[in-house]
């Protein structure tokens, strides 16, 4: 495995779904208070609530910092080896926010390049921004084979058979429209080349995501189990043109 995050500094990829996070957080802190209540009250009920509202927050809020910091680098890495990129491959990523799977894709394709869009939404993601996954990729070594579109996934704006792999984590969902997400893999279909693959990293929709595929045309779709190391546990799907 190649030990990217070493190479030129630290990537930060972010917090995902902040709001979420902040949420779980707040609850944790209300279930305190409201414990302390109950036991200055000597009302156990009150006092069980808060310890159920306190724990709930403050492990969901845990597991998702986790997941944000190390479950998702951990899961992007052991997928993308698996993918045994060529030097030269051109990569495609649905979504980049600070540009997790796209700079890994970049590493990985010394001689290639990796092209992201997004609309560059902060709520789906902490400091989404096309300025930090750029400066992601300054501290790769590699922002002269990263190239930034802002745009719909939905809507590819580049040429067929463009791509040898196209990447997506925790990104599709987040296009509200069904008949759009439909059309975002067919968009997929049309820009990879023959042979190509499709990798997408989800914790919903991902069975979704796999029939989209193979209406579009795509052969080899997989659809995997849950992984725990992101939290919501994620699945993995995967697809290649024939």
């Amino acid at each position: 495995m190649i030990a990217m995050d070493n190479v030129e500094g630290r990537p930060d990829y972010g917090l995902d779904a902040p709001p979420v996070v902040y949420g779980f957080a707040g609850l944790a802190v209300a279930g305190a208070l409201v414990a302390v209540l109950g036991v200055s009250v000597s009302f156990w009920p009150l006092t069980a609530l808060g310890v159920l509202w306190l724990a709930t927050g403050a492990l969901t809020a845990t597991a998702m910092v986790l997941s944000s910091r190390i479950g998702k680098i951990r899961l992007r890495d052991r997928l993308l080896d698996r993918e045994r990129l060529a030097d030269d491959a051109d990569v495609l990523d649905l979504g980049p926010g600070r540009g997790l799977m796209l700079l890994g894709a970049a590493v990985r394709a010394p001689h290639g390049t990796a092209t992201g869009i997004d609309l560059w939404r902060a709520g789906d993601q902490g400091g989404t921004s096309r300025a930090n996954c750029l400066a992601n990729a300054a501290r790769l070594g590699v922002t002269g084979r990263v190239t930034l579109v802002d745009g719909d996934m939905s809507d590819l704006p580049f040429p067929d058979e463009s791509f040898d792999l196209v990447t997506g984590s925790l990104a599709i969902h987040n296009i509200a429209d069904r008949a759009a997400r439909r059309r975002t893999m067919e968009e997929v279909q049309r820009v990879l080349r023959p042979g190509g693959r499709l990798l997408l990293i989800d914790f919903s929709r991902t069975a979704e995501y796999a029939a989209d595929a193979r209406d579009a045309g795509l052969a080899e779709v997989r659809r995997s189990g849950r992984s725990f190391a992101m939290y919501p546990p994620a699945r993995v799907v995967t697809a290649v043109k024939r």
